[in-house]
């Protein structure tokens, strides 16, 4: 069985992280690829793929005005 690439890993990061439902479940993704590979850098793939998902979901601003 051949190891997945750098490049491999970039495209998670890039394009499948953002699709996630929550920025918690890439530390889970991670856990996974981690296991397939003892030379995955962990901490570097979690940066980019939280950066791509924070990028793809935009935070909306919190409104708790209370008109009253």
């Amino acid at each position: 069985m051949s190891l997945m690439q750098q490049r491999h890993y970039e495209f998670l990061a890039d394009n499948v992280a953002p699709l996630l439902g929550w920025p918690t479940q890439i530390d889970r993704m991670a856990d996974e690829l981690a296991a397939t590979n003892p030379k995955f850098n962990r901490d570097k793939f979690i940066q980019r793929a939280v950066a791509a998902w924070e990028k793809a979901n935009p935070m909306e601003p919190l409104d708790d005005h209370i008109p009253y």
